[in-house]
């Protein structure tokens, strides 16, 4: 994955961390909810080796020049 698909993907877990925390400090439950979720796309990330993010990303920025994969 490209350098700026990778800063994109960062971009968009940190905002969606962001937007929960600040619901979860106004009142709404459903925050917790966000941060589960991501949470649990980490784990299956880390142990598939898929993340649909990424499968995005890739469409949208294609393969990083020079990459073997």
């Amino acid at each position: 994955m490209s350098k700026k698909a990778i800063r994109v993907q960062r971009a968009m877990m940190g905002t969606l961390l962001l937007i929960a925390l600040i619901l979860m400090h106004i009142g709404q439950s459903w925050g917790e909810y966000i941060i589960w979720f991501i949470i649990f796309m980490l784990y299956v990330s880390a142990a598939t080796g898929f993340c649909p993010s990424d499968t995005v990303l890739q469409k949208l920025f294609g393969k990083e020049e020079g990459s073997c994969s």
